[in-house]
């Protein structure tokens, strides 16, 4: 489940440059494929030169330019000038548009803004014809727009472009191929939005289109591979064998494929899932090779994680860690969620490795860059632990060469004690009375120091124990924003999807009569329905309240919203600041969220009480039911309380439960104030 867990990110931003290259190669795989590089290209080098009609020149050298697009840049301009330096009289903006296009396929990788430009550009000339030609040529245009709206994480448009552009310029072109691609990349969209049963059908109507395709070899490697990966997702690991056997015939006939590397790549990963190492070893550094020699630098990314995953699901984290070090060689142009997997999978190898140090480092570094992504600061905190820890260890330094230098005055105490017992007999007994006092002094003193020594190693451990509750915290984050997209998808996304139907019936394209007052009602109810599901996604982020009033009002509007059902809520407050910390606000507000929502989901209670109350730089909270009650011993998990303890310890409160069958519950939490500015 962890390994699963951690590829989605990185396949997002990944897997969709993969499909790329299959759909913007298709016309050259087709003559690739039972040959070698050098051969395609001087084959289309000998037909340049060996006809005069300037159209088929044209067309060879736009082949040319797409080719060497991925493997060198400076070719494919160069192959690009040549196309341009054809004389046509008059002007012809049809080929004007598909230079602009061929040019935005050299740009894909590199300034993705401009190649969206120059794709609308060239559409806009290439739309000035209308022929199957033309359809095949935006079909493909339209595709590759798509794809950077998904690298961007645009995912929503990128559908809507693939379903009313790409789809029905390759149907209008006749191309089958195309379509077959299209229907690929819809199901890579649902992979990368987690849906992966739909995925699979997608994919599965896209092998039914590329099967009577001529010369489809390639898109046919591309989807079965591509379905392989979904299944491993599913944990489906004979279904993935199945796609990848049947990926493994068609390989056989284009072994210089441009997929070949995803394809080995692909093999490991279910080597590595069903914990053959060998095997899975082997295929890595076949994909490794030609990876290497097309200068993938994604894929490069990629396979070296795969390598890092296989390592540490062997527990072999040292070599685990170089694996990660060579992956983030070829991070450049990664995205940030990307590096975010990346920073956190090696701060919890350093952790396993024992460098609690590093980990430190790379958890705060992980927690700045997760800040400009979700909008949540936890830099302070981490830079706090980090402090905490760095002074802990440095006392703790210090200590031992205490320790050591009384040690050694210890031995050169008795050195002189025996020294002067062999001088005189009266030495010795004045000289042994003295150094025994020395001697009970500096026991005295290093029992002291050994004392302190343990009680810095204790909060050294208890700086650790916080970390790992902080890393509990942020799992607990990620939960929730999850959450929030399913809510997002499933019931914000299903209420405007039906009131876009409801509305599309307007479309005057349409000849059907309906009644437009009883459509207008029922498009109105839905965006009252979309506007309450809104609020309820928007109180659960971060209630407006809190932001604008205080905690004690926002406390107070919880429980009115949550006490309209069956259950009354009665809130107290005492002595209530409105200047708290906002970490400590939103923790607060979190906790007494979590308890209500568990005691109206299992208490059965008639009134829920909650008290807060400030005394002497510290924030008493009580929440007190009259519910059915409970065994707290067996239950906490299973009541989800977890979470709460953990946000408790963050903020360096204590947590107290007190439930018997039939008596209710109560649940009391103690939470330090931070002093302000100016405070001792």
């Amino acid at each position: 489940m962890f390994n699963r867990h951690l590829h989605i990110v990185i396949d997002r931003m990944k897997l969709s440059c993969a499909v790329l290259l299959a759909c913007g190669w298709s016309c050259v795989a087709a003559a690739v494929q039972h040959g070698t590089v050098d051969q395609y290209n001087d084959s289309l080098l000998r037909l340049i030169a060996g006809t005069t009609d300037l159209d088929t020149k044209f067309t060879h050298y736009l082949d040319l330019s797409l080719y060497w697009s991925d493997l060198d840049t400076a070719k494919a301009y160069h192959y690009l000038d040549q196309a341009e330096r054809l004389n046509w009289n008059p002007p012809d903006p049809f080929k004007e548009g598909l230079l602009i296009q061929y040019a935005a396929n050299i740009l894909f990788a590199h300034d993705t803004e401009r190649a969206k430009r120059d794709y609308r550009r060239a559409d806009s000339l290439l739309a000035t014809v209308q022929s199957q030609k033309s359809y095949r040529y935006r079909s493909k245009l339209w595709n590759n727009y798509a794809l950077l709206l998904q690298l961007s994480d645009s995912s929503v448009r990128h559908m809507d472009i693939i379903i009313d552009k790409v789809i029905p310029m390759a149907k209008q072109a006749g191309d089958s191929l195309a379509v077959g691609y299209a229907l690929t990349n819809i199901g890579l969209a649902m992979m990368n939005a987690n849906d992966y049963l739909k995925a699979e059908q997608y994919y599965k109507q896209a092998v039914d289109a590329f099967k009577h395709v001529p010369q489809s070899e390639e898109g046919q490697l591309t989807v079965q591979v591509l379905a392989a990966r979904n299944a491993l997702f599913l944990r489906q690991f004979d279904r993935a064998r199945v796609h990848l056997d049947q990926a493994a015939r068609v390989f056989q006939r284009i072994p210089h494929s441009l997929y070949a590397a995803s394809y080995y790549r692909t093999e490991g990963t279910y080597y590595r899932h069903i914990k053959n190492r060998d095997l899975a070893g082997q295929m890595f550094e076949r994909a490794l090779e030609l990876a290497r020699m097309g200068n993938r630098k994604q894929l490069l990314r990629d396979i070296y994680f795969e390598e890092y995953a296989l390592h540490r699901d062997f527990g072999d984290f040292s070599v685990a860690k170089e694996k990660l070090i060579l992956a983030n060689r070829y991070g450049e142009g990664a995205g940030l969620q990307d590096q975010l997997l990346h920073i956190r999978e090696m701060a919890r190898t350093e952790k396993q490795l024992g460098n609690f140090q590093q980990s430190s480092l790379l958890f705060e570094r992980y927690s700045a860059l997760s800040d400009s992504l979700y909008g949540r600061n936890y830099r302070l905190k981490l830079a706090e632990l980090e402090k905490q820890y760095h002074s802990l260890e440095k006392e703790n330094r210090i200590l031992e060469l205490a320790t050591a230098n009384q040690e050694h005055q210890l031995s050169l105490g008795r050195t002189k004690r025996w020294l002067i017992i062999t001088l005189s007999a009266l030495a010795i007994a004045l000289i042994s009375a003295y150094f025994f006092r020395k001697l009970a002094q500096h026991r005295k003193r290093l029992l002291l120091q050994n004392d302190a020594l343990h009680e810095k190693q204790i909060e050294v451990r208890h700086t650790h124990k916080k970390l790992e509750h902080f890393e509990i915290v942020l799992q607990a984050q990620e939960e929730e924003r999850n959450r929030v997209a399913r809510d997002l998808h499933d019931g914000l996304g299903g209420l405007l999807a039906g009131l876009k139907l409801k509305l599309s019936s307007f479309s005057p394209e349409r000849n059907i009569e309906i009644e437009a007052p009883e459509v207008i009602d029922q498009a109105m109810d839905d965006l009252d329905r979309a506007t309450d599901e809104l609020r309820r996604i928007a109180r659960n982020l971060m209630p407006e309240a809190l932001m604008s009033m205080g905690l004690s009002d926002a406390l107070a509007d919880l429980c009115h919203y949550l006490g309209q059902g069956g259950t009354k809520i009665n809130y107290q407050s005492l002595g209530i600041s409105d200047d708290y910390p906002k970490e400590m606000s939103i923790g607060i507000f979190r906790i007494v969220t979590e308890v209500l929502n568990n005691a109206l989901k299992h208490a059965e209670a008639r009134q829920i009480i909650v008290q807060c109350e400030e005394v002497e730089q510290r924030f008493h909270l009580t929440i007190e039911d009259d519910g059915v009650g409970f065994d707290p011993q067996s239950a906490i998990e299973g009541l989800g309380l977890i979470s709460v303890q953990n946000r408790i310890a963050v903020l360096n409160g204590q947590f107290e439960m007190v439930s018997h069958q039939g008596e209710g519950t109560t649940v009391n939490v103690d939470i330090p104030i931070p002093p302000t500015d100016g405070e001792l």
